[in-house]
Formats: C-alpha cells, sequence, structure tokens
C-alpha cells in the first residue's frame, strides 16, 4: 500500500483535475501482449511509426514487460468528457491533450524519480510528431505512451476493477496510469 498520507493528496488532486476512479493496484496484473500490439501492426490508428510513443518506436514486447516489471505499484486514472465522439474531432483531442497534462501533473506530485505516466491515445503535443523525419522527440520530459501502445488491453484492465468500459458517442474515457517503483 502507498503511504496512506500521499493517497489521500492524491486523490484529493485527482478529484481538482476533474480525474475519476483512482484506483491503487499491483502492476503486475498490467499484461503487455502481442495480441494487442498486432493492432498497431495494423496500423488501424494511423500512427505506426510516426510518434516516438508508439510501436516500433516505443520498443518491443519483450522490452515493454522488462520495464513494466521494474514497477511495484500502479494507480489507474480515467478522465471523462461529453462531446460528440465522431462529429468533434479537434475536441476530442483537446480533451487527449488534457488528460496526458492531468497525468503529468499526479507524476509531479510524487516528487519522485521512478515514476512513469502512462495516457491515453498517442501523443499529440506535436501537431506532427519528429518522429516522422527521424528527428529526437521535441517533448521528452512531457512524451508518454498510451497504454495501448505498450499493448495493454485495456478493456480487460477495466473489466479486473469492474470498471465501464462502453464506448459512447457522446463522450470520451481516457483511461492511464501512474506507475511507481517504491521498493529498492
Amino acid at each position: 500500500m502507498a503511504d496512506l498520507n500521499h493517497v489521500h493528496k492524491l486523490r484529493e488532486l485527482t478529484d481538482n483535475l476533474g480525474l475519476m476512479d483512482l484506483i491503487e493496484f499491483d502492476p503486475s496484473i498490467i499484461n503487455s501482449e502481442e495480441r494487442i500490439r498486432k493492432y498497431c501492426y495494423e496500423n488501424i490508428c494511423g500512427n505506426y511509426g510516426k510518434h516516438h510513443m508508439c510501436p516500433p518506436l516505443i520498443g518491443s514486447i519483450e522490452e515493454i514487460r522488462k520495464k513494466l516489471s521494474h514497477y511495484d505499484k500502479a494507480f489507474l486514472v480515467r478522465y471523462s468528457v461529453d462531446v460528440d465522439v465522431i462529429g468533434d474531432k479537434k475536441q476530442v483531442k483537446r480533451s487527449k491533450i488534457d488528460f496526458h497534462k492531468k497525468i503529468l501533473e499526479l507524476e509531479k506530485s510524487f516528487q519522485r524519480e521512478d515514476v512513469w505516466g502512462l495516457v491515453g491515445g498517442s501523443c499529440s503535443f506535436c501537431i506532427e510528431c519528429k518522429a516522422v523525419n527521424n528527428e529526437p522527440c521535441k517533448h521528452p520530459h512531457k512524451a508518454r505512451p498510451s497504454l495501448e501502445s505498450l499493448g495493454v488491453d485495456v478493456q480487460k484492465l477495466l473489466n479486473n476493477f469492474g470498471l465501464d468500459n462502453t464506448f459512447y458517442p457522446d463522450k470520451i474515457v481516457w483511461t492511464g496510469c501512474i506507475l511507481l517503483k517504491t521498493k529498492k
């Protein structure tokens, strides 16, 4: 269990940021699956090879599993925004960037180095990611991978906690995690 005082402060911060469902859990249940990564290879979202935080640049499933095994504590958070998901792509993207910034705020609240925030959807801080031109990331201190890019079945993860995993036409719900290494 995380320090109870910090968990209380974290809960206050998530409430202040408009986040929901702060759930502490053992990160060993985050399973990086080739089955999920397959969707990236098929380039269903159109971001394959175009973002530093997306495959293949984010690393192999084996590399991701090794990195995930470094952490011993995790918090799941979600962010919901009422929006016409199909018709208002601009607002959907804005909500994704807002969520990404909120994850960074949560990371910062831990005031430690062994924290890794995972977001929903591809990184959107730049209009066009520098990866397209084989250039280094313009915002390495802010760019974070999505759970999906790591091969995580977000639907299954939500099911583990009994959370709604329905896709709605009139609201978007972003899911992310904060991973911590608390043991030496």
